[in-house]
């Protein structure tokens, strides 16, 4: 079950600070029921690797945040979007599943 899966995945990561937008959370939610395992797989070690520091690089977006992309099968990627906040806390605002060929 994805969603049950993303669902502990998020209420762990809130206790590390993270904050996850409203947006956010509709979005993954709603778009996580067709996902591979694997896939949520990728969207841990994407916020295992923000809290531990990775900065990954610029997201060029409205938010001015950034984004950790990490591979996944064959041709495809997923990105996830946040602001490292003053206090110590990630906002996360965004996430997509994209073809490589699209970065």
């Amino acid at each position: 079950m994805p969603l049950d899966e993303i669902n502990r995945c998020i209420a762990e990561y809130e206790q590390y600070n993270f904050i996850f937008t409203d947006d956010f959370l509709l979005k993954i939610r709603a778009k996580c029921n067709s996902w591979k395992n694997d896939w949520v797989e990728s969207f841990k070690k994407i916020l295992r690797k923000i809290r531990k520091g990775e900065e990954g690089s610029p997201a060029y977006d409205k938010e001015n945040g950034r984004r950790l992309t990490v591979p996944l099968v064959k041709n495809r990627y997923m990105a996830v979007f946040f602001n490292p906040q003053t206090n110590g806390s990630y906002f996360v605002y965004g996430f997509e599943l994209e073809i490589k060929d699209t970065i």
